[in-house]
């Protein structure tokens, strides 16, 4: 009897070339699909990798409902429906005057509100209410949730409000022990409606998907301008997110990350960070007391303040609190950077070299305005700091304030930049408070050059409030600064009118023409015309007419 076939096939083998076709029982070849199958994952993990860095759209967008625009609809049946001209007249004279209808209708958010937590059997949350509740008597501009707890379910009902455009431009979480689902549910909404345009963050336990979502709505909004994410753990991955966000966003102009911590504590994340920076829309960039950095490098910075092809870049830079013993990079890019106008250099352990340093740079820059230097001990034991301050001074076009507060400056150092005063033009304020070693003579140096300077407007000393002959010293500063500040107002006063003549130029140069040739019109006597007409008629010589003055 013949066995019966089965109806199960065989899988055929899969086709996998191998580099070499050796027989799997060799040691070698065993090897070798091991070396293979490395390969073939690093690759895979590679095209995740890019995958995970293009920050796509829809994985922040989820299928919403606005509460307000549900509505029921019964159609008729295509055999019973009325389609002459009077209903189609009719029908579109009702969707012109329901569309009018919901411009002028005022959108009650409490009701919308509550009904959304009972539609998502959700608390309400009786102080996001009351804040809703301030919309019946004004437009509500934004709205501060800080030390509001959120949870992922809790922000359903939240996000159903936010979906609704009603004019909300700012948003602060701060401290909202919100995660990475709560703030997806948040940010989806915020990007429906387009509306928002300063957002605050701080203080929340995001993880990678988190600013990963961040990311994201940096990337699509339109509107947003400043995010706030201070006192945020922020790990590598979460890094490389934000540096992808901010290098495609359109609308971004401002970030701030003061006393984040960075994992793990390596300058490779900052690094990756300040390349999205350089390529991005940013002007004001707040990155203060960064202590994770386990060694003092200052190469991320200057990638911060690298110049651009199309001269966009940063025009505002507080880096307080970092630690930038290393500041040569800094310097050597700041030196020939164009776009950069506040800097603030406070408490970054800047020492007298660090200081030399930047004193050249500062000397060959035409673009910087303000520098803060405060808290950091710019003496030392020698003076070869200040003198190359002093230097720079002299030489820059463009410096016009100057912060020197608690930098351990004494009298010798107050002197040098006395002499530098008179020099300069363009300085406007200069602060050398909280340096208590400026005694009578760098007091004194600093009273008389102030009046050969014709531009500082504010310059504060402190002196011992016992001492009056140092009181006498700072009243005739004061007054010399409040002088200049006159004339500044006086000078800026005349410029605008100067600007408001010449724009009306044209008008007033063709009536000044007008009435300059009026009054060179001459009037002759009668008798003289009459002359002239009967010389025109008769061809006859000219007359002489004498003057009447002159005797007969």
């Amino acid at each position: 009897m013949s066995r019966p076939k089965s109806i199960l096939k065989y899988r055929p083998e899969s086709n996998l070339e191998l580099p070499l076709s050796i027989p799997s029982s060799t040691w070698f070849s065993r090897l070798q699909s091991k070396i293979y199958s490395n390969t073939i994952t690093n690759e895979e993990e590679t095209e995740e990798y890019q995958r995970s860095l293009s920050l796509p759209k829809h994985d922040l967008r989820k299928v919403t409902f606005s509460v307000g625009n549900l509505t029921i609809e019964h159609p008729f049946c295509s055999q019973d429906s009325p389609r002459d001209e009077e209903y189609e007249k009719e029908k579109q004279a009702n969707e012109i005057l329901k569309k009018l209808q919901q411009a002028n209708e005022v959108i009650d958010l409490p009701n919308h509100y509550e009904h959304a937590c009972i539609q998502r059997e959700e608390y309400v949350i009786d102080r996001f209410r009351d804040i809703l509740k301030t919309s019946r008597t004004s437009q509500l501009k934004s709205i501060d949730l800080s030390r509001q707890s959120i949870t992922s379910n809790q922000a359903g009902p939240i996000s159903d409000i936010f979906i609704l455009r009603f004019g909300l431009t700012r948003l602060n979480f701060t401290n909202c022990k919100m995660d990475d689902e709560t703030i997806r549910i948040l940010l989806c909404s915020l990007l429906v409606s387009n509306t928002i345009q300063h957002l605050n963050l701080s203080q929340n336990n995001f993880k990678s998907k988190g600013y990963k979502y961040i990311a994201i709505f940096m990337k699509e909004s339109k509107t947003i301008q400043s995010v706030d994410l201070s006192h945020c753990t922020i790990e590598k991955m979460g890094m490389k997110y934000l540096s992808q966000g901010i290098k495609y966003a359109t609308s971004l102009e401002k970030l701030i990350l003061d006393n984040c911590q960075i994992k793990p504590p390596a300058t490779e994340p900052l690094e990756v960070f300040s390349t999205g920076v350089h390529q991005s829309t940013l002007k004001t960039l707040s990155i203060c007391n960064i202590q994770s950095i386990p060694s003092p490098s200052s190469i991320w910075i200057s990638n911060l303040i690298a110049n651009t092809d199309d001269d966009a870049g940063l025009i505002h830079l507080n880096l307080t609190g970092n630690n930038l013993t290393v500041i040569s990079p800094l310097a050597d890019l700041l030196s020939t950077n164009n776009t950069l106008v506040h800097l603030n250099l406070s408490n970054c352990k800047i020492g007298h070299e660090g200081l030399t340093i930047l004193s050249r740079a500062l000397a060959e820059n035409k673009r910087l305005e303000s520098l803060d230097l405060s808290n950091n001990p710019l003496t030392g034991d020698t003076d070869e700091g200040i003198l190359s301050l002093k230097t720079a001074l002299a030489r820059n076009p463009c410096l016009q304030s100057l912060n020197l507060s608690n930098t351990r400056l004494d009298s010798s150092a107050a002197i040098a930049l006395a002499e530098a005063l008179p020099e300069n033009t363009f300085l406007s304020r200069l602060d050398l408070s909280k340096n208590p070693h400026i005694e009578m003579a760098g007091i004194l140096a600093l009273a008389i050059s102030i009046k050969m300077n014709h531009t500082l407007t504010f310059l504060d000393i402190n002196i011992p409030p016992a001492d009056e002959e140092l009181a006498n010293l700072q009243n005739d500063i004061v007054a010399v600064c409040t002088t200049n500040m006159l004339q500044k107002v006086e000078a800026q006063k005349r410029l605008e009118e100067k600007t408001e003549i010449s724009s009306l130029s044209p008008s007033s140069s063709s009536s000044s023409n007008s009435s300059t040739l009026d009054t060179t019109v001459v009037e002759f006597p009668s008798d003289v015309l009459l002359n002239l007409k009967n010389v025109l008629d008769d061809s006859s010589p000219l007359p002489i007419i004498q003057d009447s003055d002159s005797s007969a």
